[in-house]
């Protein structure tokens, strides 16, 4: 691939501007291409065409954040049918690392106000926030094969909220818990109980919509998003508006009632839940997308799934295409997912399902073909290449130094809790830049090299460790310096180097020897520096930013 082809940004998909002014500006229609005539037809093994290491890394790479080579060796031997059923089983993560939040009410405000006790009260929720990251980045690193960390991280960008806005980070694990439930479930339930989550009412201000007497408080900003970005999109694909002003403001009466429980503790804490209370719910009539009724929350998101069905499945499906195929969908394959989901009564399970299983998504256009995100990028070479020392996992440390995995993903424009509007990452080649890849490149290339050290002092110590003798050792014949280079390569890059650039590969690993001379256990080969350097040629071909 042509770096200027990396580089190019794809056109810009945007939404309409929405009075909750989180970064919104003029929506245009979707773009679509068709780049394979591949369709929704079960992929199976036909010819030369079989389940070998190329398509159990495509499956695996899209599904999950950095498949080692051990568990994509593994998945072409279960064959495609267990493996996806391992990557639809979901997992209890450890939370050993966040028992100060996970389950925890927040303390809301301290209890004194003198300046040191809101400090430290300030110092604790600064503190969470951290350790709700660094765990989020070590769940992923340490994941089986699953497709949940995946779908979480997708979910989390759908439905989005941002821990600097709803500033606990108590709340943002709650919904993560409800993300975990819903990932595989089903859509319009996941949508409903979204609506009514603590964070979300914090977020996009549900507990400050309200009607008290004479005293009117509605909100439109969630009922706003709920049909902009949640479910329907804007428009139709024929241009026309899926709802009005007027709807927005009918659902957003509709929407009112809901706050967060008070605690139990008192009214310095708050809840990990919500409560619909009728005194503060506007009780009157509202008229819906043509629908009159005193409507309450549950029936908002039932009219809204009911009238704009058809919008809904395209909308989403649309998002799941990009994630798990390419970034410019292809049309008729979007229509067909979309009527499997409206069969499926709205099933997440048997539509990404559906997709992942398909000839189209096993079509050589579509392998190899999506930019890598930074978690992508950098908690994948974590996990790929079996990097030690991670200093960011290690939650008996505190300061800046300790959070150098999280800094590299900040630094990339992915701040783990905190997308950068409701619109969430736009993704895509958005990651990949001029800026982007050099940050992507030297920091291989310091990992490489033994350069990225943390602590000071006597203190100080070398982290994202790479043992690179055990890295080759992964590989079915270490001593025979060809194959080793053809398979360290395929599980490096995206697709296969061509000739050209395996020349170069082999040449850098070759290093002026012979190729007969190799030994990975004979130190005068230097086996260590050589794999080095052609882990460090791979990561400057374009091939290493996509996956």
């Amino acid at each position: 691939m042509k770096r200027r082809s990396l580089l190019f940004p794809l056109s810009q998909q945007p939404h309409s501007t929405s009075k909750s002014q989180r970064g919104h500006t003029d929506y245009v229609s979707p773009e679509f291409a068709m780049r394979t005539e591949a369709g929704l037809e079960p992929w199976s093994p036909s010819g030369n065409d079989v389940w070998d290491f190329a398509k159990a890394a495509h499956l695996l790479r899209r599904c999950m954040v950095g498949p080692t080579p051990a568990e994509i060796r593994q998945a072409v031997q279960d064959g495609l049918e267990t493996t996806l059923n391992k990557l639809f089983t979901s997992f209890e993560p450890s939370v050993s690392d966040i028992q100060e939040i996970a389950g925890q009410e927040p303390q809301i405000r301290p209890a004194s106000a003198d300046a040191a006790t809101v400090q430290a009260w300030q110092t604790l929720v600064n503190k969470h926030k951290d350790m709700l990251r660094r765990w989020r980045a070590k769940t992923i690193a340490l994941s089986p094969v699953s497709l949940q960390e995946k779908l979480i991280t997708f979910w989390s960008n759908h439905f989005t909220s941002e821990l600097q806005v709803v500033n606990f980070a108590q709340y943002m694990y709650t919904q993560e818990l409800l993300i975990r439930t819903y990932m595989f479930g089903n859509f319009h339930d996941f949508t409903y109980q979204v609506t009514i989550d603590p964070a979300m009412l914090i977020y996009l201000d549900g507990r400050k919509n309200f009607v008290i007497g004479k005293r009117n408080q509605i909100n439109e900003n969630y009922a706003r998003e709920l049909m902009e970005l949640f479910t329907c999109g804007v428009y139709d694909w024929e241009g026309k508006p899926n709802y009005s002003e007027d709807d927005v403001a009918q659902a957003a009466r509709g929407l009112s009632g809901w706050d967060i429980k008070p605690s139990d503790k008192g009214a310095l804490y708050s809840s990990l839940t919500s409560q619909f209370n009728a005194l503060r719910w506007d009780g009157g009539d509202k008229t819906l997308m043509g629908k009159t009724g005193k409507w309450k929350a549950n029936d908002i998101v039932d009219i809204v799934f009911s009238e704009r069905t058809n919008s809904i499945a395209k909308y989403i499906c649309v998002k799941l295409y990009r994630e798990f195929v390419y970034d410019i969908p292809d049309k008729t394959i979007v229509e067909q997912m979309a009527q499997t989901f409206i069969d499926s009564k709205w099933n997440i399970r048997t539509v990404i399902e559906q997709l992942l299983r398909s000839k189209h998504f096993f079509a050589l256009e579509n392998i190899g073909a999506k930019h890598k995100s930074p978690v992508e990028f950098f908690i994948g070479a974590v996990r790929g290449l079996g990097l030690k020392n991670i200093v960011d996992f290690d939650f008996s440390r505190v300061g800046r130094q300790t959070q150098l995995l999280i800094g590299m993903m900040d630094s990339q424009g992915q701040t783990l809790f905190d997308p950068p509007n409701v619109k969430g990452w736009e993704g895509g080649r958005t990651w990949t830049s001029t800026s982007t890849l050099p940050q992507r490149q030297k920091w291989i290339m310091d990992i490489m090299d033994g350069k990225i050290r943390s602590g000071a002092g006597a203190q100080q110590q070398t982290v994202f460790v790479f043992d690179a003798i055990a890295f080759a050792k992964q590989f079915s014949a270490p001593n025979d310096l060809k194959k080793l280079s053809q398979e360290m390569a395929e599980f490096l890059l995206n697709v296969p180097p061509s000739d050209a650039e395996f020349t170069v590969l082999f040449d850098t690993i070759l290093d002026g020897g012979k190729d007969y001379e190799w030994n990975i256990d004979d130190v005068a080969q230097r086996p260590d520096a050589r794999i080095r350097k052609f882990i460090k040629a791979a990561a400057e071909l374009a091939k290493f930013q996509l996956t």
